[in-house]
């Protein structure tokens, strides 16, 4: 996706590295009976441009899922970021997730607001000082 800066970029991957070939792979081709994504697009100049994504990714037998989400840095603080991650939780409530869960740098502010005014609940990891735990129940 382009559009993303690199401060915006290491807040998604928690890392100042690119996605490699085979991460990016993965993140086109999945298993969608695991994974759903969900994308955002605009038109510009009559060309269709990914501006964000979601996804979550099922751990095995949990009922919990994993989740993600970027935007290009000019539609952050838009609403397309509550609008994305709303979808999100409706479609895996749809797909059978009881749990949703992710993390974010606790220093990003924007992700954690969006996480309080969808209901997800932030706990500090106990593992990293810079690193806040988001989950949400769906059951």
């Amino acid at each position: 996706m382009n559009g993303l800066s690199a401060s915006t970029g290491y807040r998604r991957l928690l890392s100042p590295r690119r996605p490699s070939p085979e991460e990016i792979n993965r993140f086109v081709n999945f298993d969608r009976q695991r994974e759903l994504a969900l994308i955002a697009t605009t038109l510009v100049q009559d060309r269709e441009l990914q501006i964000g994504v979601a996804r979550y990714v099922k751990e095995s037998t949990s009922g919990d899922a994993e989740f993600a989400i970027v935007l290009g840095d000019a539609w952050q603080g838009r609403g397309v970021g509550t609008k994305l991650l709303a979808s999100l939780l409706v479609a895996a409530k749809a797909d059978g997730v009881r749990r949703l869960f992710g993390m974010a740098q606790s220093e990003n502010i924007g992700m954690l607001a969006l996480g309080r005014k969808l209901g997800f609940k932030h706990a500090r990891d106990p593992r990293s000082a810079t690193i806040t735990n988001l989950t949400i129940d769906l059951a």
